[in-house]
């Protein structure tokens, strides 16, 4: 009798569980995704039109939108306040604020393997702006490895190539080059892999 009473409490619990979920995604988190969806595309406008400033509008310029610094801030819940967190951490690499756009990168979920390998590539490009060489090539690795394909993981290698040729580690260098070379034949800077690998076996 007891362990009936238990089994009926915990399906009750889980059955409030279900129903409120169910709540607020219809009467709170679809109507905020709405409107941030609306905030969101003029955002991208502002961005794909080389107006930085405002598509993160961070000191709230008078825009008659958000931005995405005000949808991850407004929004935090929601799907387009995750993409946003997204953006704006390509809007302050690209205002040279790095440390910013490390801490947002961060917080961005990319549930999307190919966007994950951008994520974490912008995240060593921050880094190596910053002189962080060792976060830096552990993201340029990570990037390059959340899932083999002929774009991000050559790219990556070839990042974190040049940033260990640049800090005459030249032997991990040459490991990665290696690495493009065997695999990618049609990696768009083939022939500047060729060239510092002959440069990297010259020196060594």
């Amino acid at each position: 009798m007891k362990k009936k009473k238990v089994i009926i409490l915990f399906c009750s619990i889980i059955l409030i569980i279900g129903v409120t979920f169910f709540l607020y995604k219809k009467f709170f988190l679809f109507p905020l995704e709405k409107k941030a969806l609306t905030e969101l595309i003029y955002a991208q406008k502002y961005l794909s039109e080389g107006s930085i400033n405002k598509a993160l509008n961070k000191k709230k310029l008078k825009t008659p939108y958000l931005g995405f610094y005000g949808i991850v801030t407004k929004y935090p819940s929601t799907k387009a306040g995750n993409i946003s967190k997204f953006y704006a951490g390509i809007c302050y690499y690209k205002l040279g604020n790095y440390k910013e756009s490390i801490k947002m990168m961060n917080n961005f979920y990319a549930k999307d393997e190919f966007l994950s390998s951008i994520k974490y590539g912008i995240i060593g490009d921050a880094f190596t702006q910053i002189k962080n060489n060792n976060e830096a090539l552990k993201n340029y690795i990570k990037a390059a490895n959340i899932r083999e394909n002929e774009i991000t993981t050559p790219l990556y290698y070839y990042k974190a190539a040049l940033l260990t040729f640049s800090i005459k580690k030249y032997r991990d260098s040459k490991f990665f080059l290696k690495k493009i070379e065997k695999k990618y034949p049609f990696f768009l800077y083939k022939d500047n892999v060729d060239k510092y690998i002959m440069f990297i076996e010259n020196k060594l």
